[in-house]
């Protein structure tokens, strides 16, 4: 193995042309043709295997000459800093606040100051699901919360959590909760 580096130039090399995430932070990937280091997972375009170098921290790399890469950003995650991650927290942020102020997926990502198709790239990453289905389900979370409470009657709760009509709140009620909006609110008080 190289001088502190925790692998072998192979696998090191495997783990950068797999994007391997779990390799993130034990090693440096250099690219000596674009002068950039990445992260092992960077979703760049892989370079030649005669082109790269490995180093053991983003200061090693640095040192050489080399620039941090824009897409992966290795030197923020040497800091434990995530930009996407902290965008997808404040998304969810957002949806358990108040889920009725935001009336669609278009209207979340713009709160949080990011497109459409990045939302939806940063629910799949961390939630494995879709902007959509967290909306529907933190009005879900919300409703129910209502319910239990008692602060609204049944029939005031799709409009209090964003929904446009009831017909929609209560099919999607019954499906993530197996009874109607009146029955979990006897059920949940019982």
């Amino acid at each position: 193995m190289p001088d502190g580096l925790p692998f072998s130039f192979a696998e090191m090399l495997a783990r950068m042309q797999a994007s391997d995430t779990t390799a993130d932070g034990l090693f440096v990937t250099g690219v000596v043709t674009t002068g950039v280091y990445c992260r092992p997972s960077c979703p760049a375009r892989k370079p030649k295997p005669e082109n790269v170098v490995f180093f053991a921290t983003v200061a090693d790399a640095a040192a050489t000459g080399l620039r941090a890469c824009r897409r992966c950003r290795p030197d923020a995650h040497a800091l434990g800093l995530d930009r996407d991650r902290d965008r997808f927290a404040a998304a969810l942020d957002v949806l358990e606040a108040d889920p009725a102020a935001v009336p669609d997926v278009s209207a979340l990502a713009e709160r949080v100051g990011v497109g459409v198709s990045t939302l939806h790239v940063l629910a799949r990453r961390y939630a494995g699901t879709t902007p959509g289905e967290l909306l529907h389900a933190s009005r879900i979370r919300v409703a129910q919360r209502l319910l239990l409470a008692g602060a609204a009657r049944a029939s005031d709760v799709p409009f209090a959590v964003g929904y446009a009509s009831e017909s929609a709140f209560y099919r999607r009620f019954r499906e993530v909760t197996g009874q109607t909006p009146a029955a979990f609110a006897r059920n949940g008080r019982a």
